[in-house]
């Protein structure tokens, strides 16, 4: 096999070749963690947005409660 052939290996050695997986494993990595840094914001903002609205109910509630003298456990 010649040099560049399919199957053939890279010049520069398994040295050369070892830091570029370590590089591509690296950066997936990375993208990897912030890809999931980015779920983890958009369910913390959809949480923050549900316990506002069950807030919302429960005062709600409460106000119902009040206008029929009855008390709401």
């Amino acid at each position: 096999m010649a040099g560049g052939d399919t199957g053939a290996p890279r010049s520069g050695g398994s040295a050369q070749a070892d830091s570029f997986v370590k590089r591509e494993k690296a950066q997936e990595d990375m993208y990897m963690k912030n890809q999931e840094r980015e779920k983890l914001n958009q369910l913390r903002e959809k949480l923050k947005a549900q316990q506002a609205h069950l807030q919302e109910l429960d005062a709600h509630l409460e106000a119902i409660a009040k206008e029929h003298g009855g008390e709401n456990k």
